[in-house]
């Protein structure tokens, strides 16, 4: 049995394979005749003794068309073959997917001609610029093969949806601007010119297509004789009405942390790239420059640290450091730190951007050091003499990319949340600290106590000169003049040693400020997800999100999550767990705040919750309700369900169905697409993301979450829909319904569609197995509407009238609704609900103390917006004005 469902599965993944083939035909062929030709001409080169590929490199002194022509579709060996094959592969089939077989081999063949003529000019200007002209003359170069398809793949990009027109732009610039800048090699200015080429096209081209297609559109209409009315924007994507024209280009904090990590990637492999290339004369290629082949001159070193000034010295300084392993492996780890922090920024881990900007700056400092500080103390006439010699171009290109990257990352804080515990991060520093005070001791208290050891012999003063050669990395050395060098074994693992130790330390405590972030949060996130699974609320599964805090009870049996800003304990709904403890568990969570000067606010309780807080003596205010909905009496007869009724059969006239899965077992195509609309819809916000009680993309992951989606007769998803389980007594009572997205071009009514087709879903399977119904179907709560500011806020039988400072911020909070309105509408997802004629719940946040009503309603709109700016509130307002 095991072997036919293995054999099944080969099958089925040959069957995908072809089909794929069939779907890219150019991509695969071209590819292959790619490969081909480059294996034919090893062979034919090694038969004939032909010295290939170095005799196919030219120079802009001596330019050979025949040559250039020839190492467009020839590569240096294999490894460079095999990855050329695979980006080939991979530009051709995204080009041919959305541009045609015939279009793409136009713009590819186009794109890379007019990309030619414009790199060489751009290299040209980029030498004179930078003062290097007569070293780009000679610099021996060969195109990249690579040039052909990249300005195919950037004019598909302005057909591709929006995220990957995003992913394919941001990503490809990057990796071409640090492929070009740490190795300066003519023919990457080459492949830059043709994706700018190939960008421009695409989107020419695609203006006009749309141009045409709305003229055509009006001509159908005119010729048909028929007045169509055009159907306004769906206002059901979390409430909000998709706007033509976006005030910002905002996305998800999940896509932007990508974003970010794949840049912060780019940018640490750039040194790599420097050392493996041929060419280095790019503005970043200081390190590239250093790493020669060629032996250093002892006899000229000699005279060097002995006091010449001759100008090769400082090339015979950078061979003797390259020619020592510990000071190569010294520079490489700083990239394996940045790697590192790359993958933090994948995990939104608020240290690594921190740490991110910290080490970009410091990297930028260093530049300016180098190329203007340091030159500028022995420069004969000052600026003017660097401003000849083109320091202050090299500064500039060598500040800009760290500093930009830097600066973005500041902005972009908002989207890393998650923060390493101050003791973990005390204690890693310290290990640092003590790391660095130890190497340097031993430095110093070697060459103090061994100076014999070095040539010429060492002194306190050269130690301490050559003190932070010892750490930084090679690159950032060059032009240095050598105090002395290690002339004994142990003298060189000293040497070479106390540097390689610091950085491995680096490594490690940043590597496990990552990791111990990552397991702490996992292990509570666990547990807390075991305890929803023994029972809660209707809300209850949004405490498993990430960026809540866990108090659990001392039994272990339930637990409170909370979030921590201004002094305010905020929980995300009220205690889950055990149903028995819930309200020893109000009285010890809030005993637990006040033992650390917190201000406990439950937050979305609900009123049997809410009424044990009013009995001990706390104020409540109502913020929202919500819909629930019986699915066992589910039924949509009457006029009351016209519009549901409408959205159903529009939706069956149309071919559009629904799909019920996880968000890990739809399959790629759908998970990519539901990213896109995502990230469309959040861009499309005037503020950001919100979250808190509102999931996103990252939450729809969680197995457990049911996913319901509609999809056209060509496979386009329209809309989605999450849903979040509710457990008692081990066993599932109800779905709430979390993400609530669609495409802003969707039909009409496909919201409404997949709400009813869920209510219909479960009051079927209810009537199939009627020990495993669900009890409700919750819609959830619109924060901030459908707050009724009359209702009371007394316990039943008291009489005591709701005090007055109550009602003004409650009626402030109505007020920040509707002024949050136009960007998230949770007045219009409110009446958007009560299509389905559900009964109301109304949710509170309870408090102990009036004189805090704030600070609680500025933790509110925190734990909501977390990283709302001052010019987003302008730009809200602006947004109102209109």
């Amino acid at each position: 049995m095991k072997t036919s469902h293995t054999s099944l599965a080969w099958h089925a993944l040959i069957g995908d394979a072809r089909r794929w083939n069939a779907a890219h035909r150019f991509a695969v062929g071209a590819t292959l005749a790619f490969v081909a030709v480059n294996i034919v001409a090893w062979i034919v080169a090694a038969i004939t003794g032909f010295d290939f590929p170095l005799r196919l490199r030219t120079s802009m002194a001596e330019f050979d068309y025949g040559k250039l022509l020839c190492s467009l579709f020839l590569t240096r060996g294999v490894v460079q073959l095999v990855i050329d094959a695979m980006l080939w592969l991979i530009m051709l089939s995204i080009a041919e997917r959305w541009l045609g077989r015939a279009r793409t081999i136009r713009i590819a063949v186009a794109c890379a001609i007019g990309g030619v003529i414009v790199g060489m000019a751009m290299c040209c200007a980029t030498g004179a610029l930078l003062h290097d002209t007569h070293i780009v003359e000679r610099i021996r170069f060969a195109l990249s093969p690579l040039t052909l398809p990249v300005g195919a793949l950037m004019a598909a990009s302005a057909y591709c949806t929006h995220l990957w027109r995003q992913r394919i732009r941001l990503v490809g610039y990057v990796a071409i601007a640090v492929t070009l800048l740490y190795s300066g090699n003519p023919g990457d200015y080459c492949i830059l010119a043709a994706a700018i080429i190939g960008h421009a096209v695409g989107v020419v081209i695609r203006q006009r297509e749309r141009r045409l297609h709305a003229f055509d559109a009006v001509e159908t209409v005119r010729t048909a004789d028929t007045v169509e009315t055009t159907e306004t924007t769906e206002t059901v994507s979390d409430g909000d009405t998709v706007e033509t024209h976006w005030h910002w280009l905002r996305g998800t904090s999940y896509e932007a942390r990508r974003l970010y990590a794949a840049i912060a990637v780019v940018l640490a492999l750039g040194p790599v790239i420097a050392i493996t290339s041929h060419s280095h004369a790019g503005p970043l290629s200081t390190l590239g420059l250093i790493m020669s082949p060629v032996a250093a001159d002892n006899a000229t070193l000699a005279r060097c640290i002995a006091g010449s000034t001759r100008a090769d010295c400082f090339f015979q300084f950078d061979l003797l450091r390259t020619s020592m392993p510990g000071a190569v492996l010294r520079s490489l780890l700083p990239t394996a730190v940045t790697l590192v922090l790359a993958w933090g920024l994948y995990r939104g881990r608020r240290f690594a951007a921190l740490l991110s900007i910290a080490v970009n700056l410091v990297t930028a400092a260093i530049a300016v050091a180098y190329y203007v500080v340091v030159p500028l103390g022995v420069a004969p006439d000052g600026l003017v003499s660097l401003v000849d010699h083109g320091a202050l171009a090299a500064c500039v290109a060598n500040v800009l990319p760290p500093c930009v990257f830097a600066i973005a990352l500041a902005v972009g804080l908002k989207h890393f949340p998650v923060r390493v515990g101050w003791r973990r991060l005390a204690g890693g520093v310290g290990t640092i600290a003590i790391a660095l005070l130890a190497c340097v001791a031993v430095y110093l208290l070697y060459g103090l106590a061994r100076p014999a050891d070095f040539a010429p012999h060492a002194t306190a003063a050269a130690l301490l000169a050559e003190l932070p050669g010892r750490f930084l990395p090679i690159g950032f050395l060059s032009h240095v003049r050598l105090a002395f060098v290690p002339v004994t074994p142990l003298a060189s693992v000293v040497y070479q040693g106390v540097g390689l130790v610091f950085w491995i330390v680096v490594l490690t405590v940043v590597a496990r400020w990552m990791g111990d972030v990552t397991a702490v949060d996992e292990r509570a996130r666990a547990r807390a997800e075991r305890l929803v699974e023994a029972g809660g609320e209707s809300m209850s599964f949004m405490t498993t999100w990430e960026g809540n805090e866990y108090w659990t009870s001392d039994s272990g049996r339930s637990a409170v999550a909370y979030r921590v800003w201004g002094g305010v304990a905020l929980t995300c709904t009220g205690p889950f767990g055990d149903p028995r403890e819930w309200d020893d568990d109000l009285v010890a969570f809030s005993r637990y705040c006040a033992e650390r000067s917190l201000t406990p606010a439950f937050y979305a309780v609900h009123r049997t919750q809410r009424d044990r807080l009013l009995a001990m003596g706390w104020h409540s205010i109502e913020v929202g309700g919500e819909m629930v909905v019986d699915p066992r009496q589910w039924k949509t007869t009457g006029k009351k369900w016209q519009d549901i009724r409408t959205a159903i059969n529009k939706a069956k006239r149309q071919g559009v169905t629904d799909v019920c899965s996880t968000f890990l077992e739809a399959p790629l195509d759908v998970r990519e697409q539901i990213e896109d609309i995502s990230e469309e819809w959040a861009q499309g916000k005037a503020l950001p993301e919100m979250k808190f009680t509102l999931g996103g993309v990252e939450e729809l992951r969680d197995p457990r979450v049911r996913l319901l989606y509609a999809v056209d007769p060509d496979g386009i998803v329209l809309g989605v829909t999450s849903w979040l389980p509710t457990w008692r007594d081990g066993r599932i009572v109800g779905w709430t319904l979390d993400f609530m997205r669609h495409r802003p071009d969707s039909p009409n009514g496909v919201m409404e569609f997949l709400i009813a087709r869920m209510a219909e879903r479960l009051r079927d399977e209810g009537e199939a197995a009627p020990e495993t119904a669900v009890e409700f179907m919750s819609l959830s709560a619109a924060p901030l509407a459908g707050m009724n500011p009359e209702r009371d806020n007394t316990l039943p039988g008291d009489d005591t009238r709701m005090d007055e400072g109550i009602k003004v911020l409650q009626h402030a909070l109505q007020l920040v609704a509707d002024w949050m309105e136009p960007a998230y509408g949770f007045h219009s997802l409110f009446n958007f609900k009560r299509k389905f004629q559900p009964s109301e719940e109304p949710v509170y946040v309870c408090y102990p103390d009036a004189a805090k009503l704030a600070q609680i309603g500025l933790a509110v709109t925190h734990a909501y917006v977390p990283s709302v700016t001052p010019g987003e509130i302008a730009g809200m307002l602006r947004t109102l004005r209109q």
